[in-house]
């Protein structure tokens, strides 16, 4: 094992064995992506970083961030919709369950560091940013340092508008001790909503390879304050499921209503926290009307 390989596995995943584990399940989920892709690498200070790039080259850029605890291929269920009618830049977060190299970033601006490489390495002048809860976070914490290689932002079901309820710790909490079956369906069935039937066996098995592969996953750092809200760029849309878990989707929308009435807020029925994966089609077709609005290319 080289020197890079013992820290990375000192870090986040809990042997050599479960690393090779998850990239052996990213493959097999990747052997299902329903769109051609190029998988590629760009350099960053923290090493290469690992994008899936579809879709038309003169189409709308767009940078997608997965949740945490997920990588590029969670994006599996609304890919298909976004390639259509978006250039897509599927971006492994580093420190997660991806092929990205480097360890678990510390501090907001060292992930915001990472990501401006990566944007830099994509080689656009500047793109659109769409992240799903954890993703969403870091998406939304960039824009808030720097609108330089960005411009307009999709955020779905975003994990810190409120703070997540005591009954999501328990189970998240209970999951990431005891990664089994157990735990881990019904962490994700927490998550998702209850009009929606269960994951193929083919996603729920990624889904547990991942749970015992790491050593947790990115988190938030705390709820976004008024004035988080307030800074949000002008372009931005952000979707909300109608049965989110992790806090009351009516009082968050209100509140991001009071707080940033720039910003387009929706509610999406029968979609839980795992928003895209819920209503693939519904978020599909807002994604795509929202970032080729007005004739928006680059």
């Amino acid at each position: 094992m080289s020197p890079f390989e013992a820290r990375l596995f000192a870090g986040h995943f809990r042997s050599p064995e479960a690393h090779s584990s998850l990239l052996d399940s990213y493959a097999r989920v990747l052997a299902r992506w329903p769109v051609p892709y190029d998988s590629r690498y760009v350099e960053t200070r923290c090493g290469r970083a690992h994008v899936l790039a579809c879709g038309p080259a003169y189409a709308p850029p767009v940078v997608l961030l997965h949740a945490g605890g997920a990588n590029s291929t969670a994006w599996i269920h609304v890919i298909e919709r976004l390639a259509a009618s978006l250039q897509v830049y599927a971006v492994d977060i580093i420190g997660d369950a991806g092929r990205t190299e480097g360890r678990r970033p510390s501090s907001e601006d060292a992930y915001c560091n990472w990501l401006d490489d990566v944007l830099i390495g994509l080689g656009r002048p500047k793109v659109g940013l769409c992240g799903v809860s954890f993703g969403g976070w870091l998406a939304a914490a960039y824009l808030r340092q720097s609108s330089r290689r960005a411009s307009k932002l999709a955020l779905l079901a975003p994990p810190n508008i409120e703070s997540p309820g005591v009954g999501y710790l328990v189970r998240a909490g209970l999951a990431a001790l005891l990664p089994n079956e157990r735990t881990v369906r019904g962490l994700r069935g927490m998550l998702s909503s209850p009009v929606v039937p269960p994951p193929p066996a083919w996603a729920f098995d990624d889904l547990l390879v991942r749970a015992r592969c790491q050593r947790g996953h990115p988190r938030p750092s705390g709820r976004m304050s008024d004035d988080d809200l307030r800074v949000l760029p002008k372009d931005t849309l952000m979707l909300l499921g109608g049965d989110e878990a992790l806090y009351d989707p009516t009082h968050a929308w209100a509140r991001v209503r009071a707080h940033a009435p720039h910003v387009r807020v929706e509610l999406v029925p029968d979609a839980g926290h795992l928003i895209d994966g819920d209503q693939p089609f519904k978020v599909g077709n807002a994604l795509v009307e929202f970032f080729r609005r007005d004739g928006w290319t680059l």
